[in-house]
């Protein structure tokens, strides 16, 4: 089976679920389970933390799933909850990483924490800029930069123009060009 016939029948089976089939649930599940395991471990590169960050996804999905007006498809949105939940794993496990090296810190040179403070002040600068741009231009710049989907992919897995792709990329692009410096 193609990926446009994955992407169509993933999205019949979550608006099935929705109209109350809840075995298109456990169907949906079999099937997408490891595509949404795979960007997770993309993100977090820890074979260890897959299945619990699925899990956690998945409890998102399902609770969120029956009332949920799907913008761009269900395999984008669900996606996303897993992107998400794990750059809320890499960040408790900075934390946990900066809470154990706090008193090794204390030796390190000056120069090295202005260099992390600067990287960690551009990576803040990069976030709050993301969050600014609306969910349709980031979930296609994450598509496009993070899943490395061509434009026409894109365009089928949200079932939208390739014309509206590239708008979308341009203007993102554009406004994280000026408020990014």
């Amino acid at each position: 089976m193609n990926n446009r016939s994955n992407h169509i029948l993933n999205e019949s089976l979550a608006r099935e679920y929705q109209s109350g089939e809840k075995e298109a649930l456990k169907e949906l599940i079999r099937r997408f389970n490891p595509q949404l395991r795979s960007k997770i471990y993309y993100h977090t590169r820890n074979k260890d933390s897959v299945h619990d960050i699925s899990q956690d996804c998945w409890y998102a999905i399902i609770t969120k799933l029956e009332e949920v007006k799907f913008q761009v498809g269900f395999e984008a949105w669900a996606l996303n909850i897993a992107r998400n939940k794990a750059i809320d794993w890499i960040r408790h496990q900075q934390k946990e990483r900066n809470r154990k090296s706090d008193s090794e810190q204390e030796n390190s040179s000056s120069d090295q924490v202005e260099e992390n403070d600067l990287r960690g002040a551009r990576i803040n600068e990069i976030r709050k800029s993301m969050n600014l741009i609306s969910d349709a231009q980031r979930i296609v710049l994450e598509l496009f930069y993070v899943d490395n989907l061509s434009i026409k992919e894109i365009s089928s897995v949200l079932e939208i123009s390739s014309g509206t792709v590239k708008s979308r990329l341009y203007t993102a692009r554009e406004y994280l060009k000026k408020t990014i410096k």
